[in-house]
């Protein structure tokens, strides 16, 4: 009674801020539709941090709203649901199913483990090529974390001796799932096919800024900046919160045991194996075959379908696919809506304000930080970056910063922005509910690696993109 008693009130609060919103003064150079369209997804965000309702249900509630009250045109927010980038994580979302049919993305795991894991530092290495084999492949840190690597971390940490309620949570079980957590963000910045919100900065980059940016072309600028951080933290982690076992004798026996259960590779197997190639070649060739990658991924779905690896219930079933179905196409509908009319103008204006008279290198690091750790008061990196994204990029490309370093450096520090708490993603509050991490050690250790990443990000990864002269 009491928890709905609050989210009454806190109703009551968001209807009265939207209100506020509507009736107020519209700025200079905003269009009425937009202000009153801007007032809404404000409610929206608010709803969204006070966990009102699923994110479904408030972007169903902001639908009807901006429809009825003819804020924002209902063509213009229904032909979110043709977007592409929509459809690139939905296809890709379907082929990851064959890596849980198949069994493909534990027995990749336990081979490595098998043949690499022979300390508590190899592991943690081992549990990072694992998440950066299916990162191209599994657009989803949640699907990845969560559904793979997970289950892996918590039976390899128990079976080392490590539980999360006897005092051995020390032993290993809390420096992998540090680790691996960590590691599974860095690894969505990697690939453009690693995380939902990279599809989304493209498309919001390229309505607002017109600049586009090829699957190969992600690649190559996050190479080494990404690619350094997947070395670096788990050293950082290692020396700030040292496992006991540093050593593990026992460890590729596990993974042994687990490959012989599974028996030889399947047909099936190979089919996924096979299709994964497929599409990563064709994902990394666009330049050359100018292939659309959502039409990649839907090949790659047609495919497997057609082999049985993945069948149609299976894909119907898909609960969580289906739920983003609901809830992004409106969201990404709706920034180029706000840029046409006014509102991100006028809201860049206010941050230009907020920099003026600091160099554009200044300008660039406050902003970059405030984005980064604003992500506190945030429990979904998609909601974080539809509501900052754009502005605080465009505020940098109207102080004379290269549109396309702007776009690739805040859509990588969103992927790395829940690393600083344990509800900020999915794959946070799964790992921290196992018990093995108390909260201080979890923001004690998600601050500091967060400040790695980002002097990564900030140092190596502009020199790198200087180098390729991107600006």
């Amino acid at each position: 009674m009491k928890n709905r008693n609050k989210k009454i009130f806190y109703s009551i609060a968001v209807i009265l801020v939207v209100l506020i919103i509507w009736f107020l003064p519209i700025p200079v150079g905003v269009k009425a539709a937009g202000w009153h369209t801007f007032a809404i997804f404000i409610g929206f965000i608010l709803g969204c941090l006070l966990n009102l309702a699923p994110l479904a249900v408030l972007s169903i509630i902001m639908m009807a709203f901006l429809t009825i009250s003819q804020a924002m045109p209902a063509e213009m927010i229904y032909a979110g649901f043709g977007n592409s980038a929509v459809w690139l994580i939905m296809f890709a979302f379907f082929v990851a199913i064959g890596f849980r049919t198949t069994k493909l993305g534990f027995r990749i795991a336990y081979y490595l483990i098998y043949r690499f894991g022979h300390s508590s530092l190899a592991l943690s290495y081992v549990l990072t090529i694992c998440d950066v084999i299916m990162a191209p492949f599994v657009p989803n840190t949640n699907a990845r974390g969560a559904g793979v690597l997970y289950p892996i971390t918590i039976s390899l940490s128990k079976s080392l001796g490590s539980e999360p309620d006897d005092g051995t949570q020390n032993k290993i079980g809390s420096f992998l799932l540090l680790t691996s957590f960590h590691q599974n963000l860095i690894a969505g910045s990697l690939f453009l096919t690693a995380m939902a919100t990279n599809p989304l900065a493209l498309s919001m980059g390229k309505s607002v800024f017109h600049v586009s940016i090829s699957w190969f072309d992600w690649l190559k600028y996050t190479s080494v900046p990404s690619l350094l951080a997947l070395l670096i933290v788990p050293l950082v982690i290692y020396f700030i919160h040292k496992p006991e076992l540093k050593k593990i004798p026992n460890a590729q026996n596990f993974a042994k045991e687990k490959l012989n259960e599974m028996g030889k590779v399947s047909t099936k197997e190979v089919i996924m194996i096979l299709v994964f190639v497929l599409m990563i070649v064709l994902w990394s060739t666009t330049q050359f075959t100018n292939l659309d990658n959502t039409s990649i991924a839907l090949l790659g779905l047609a495919i497997l379908v057609v082999a049985g690896v993945i069948g149609l219930d299976d894909i119907l079933s898909e609960k969580k696919v289906w739920n983003i179905f609901i809830w992004l196409p409106p969201l990404m509908a709706i920034t180029p809506y706000l840029a046409q009319t006014g509102v991100i103008k006028w809201f860049k204006n206010i941050m230009s304000d907020s920099v003026s008279g600091l160099s554009l290198m200044s300008a660039f690091i406050v902003l970059a930080l405030v984005y980064l750790y604003i992500h506190y008061f945030f429990t979904s990196v998609l909601v974080h970056m539809q509501a900052l994204y754009i502005p605080f990029a465009t505020v940098l490309v109207s102080l004379g910063a290269n549109a396309t370093m702007v776009i690739m450096m805040f859509a990588m520090l969103t992927c790395i922005s829940p690393s600083t708490t344990h509800y900020g993603t999915g794959t946070a509050s799964i790992y921290f509910a196992t018990g093995y991490v108390s909260q201080k050690e979890w923001w004690r250790v998600g601050f500091i690696v967060s400040m790695t990443e980002f002097l990564i990000f900030m140092i190596i990864g502009l020199g790198w993109w200087k180098i390729l002269g991107m600006f």
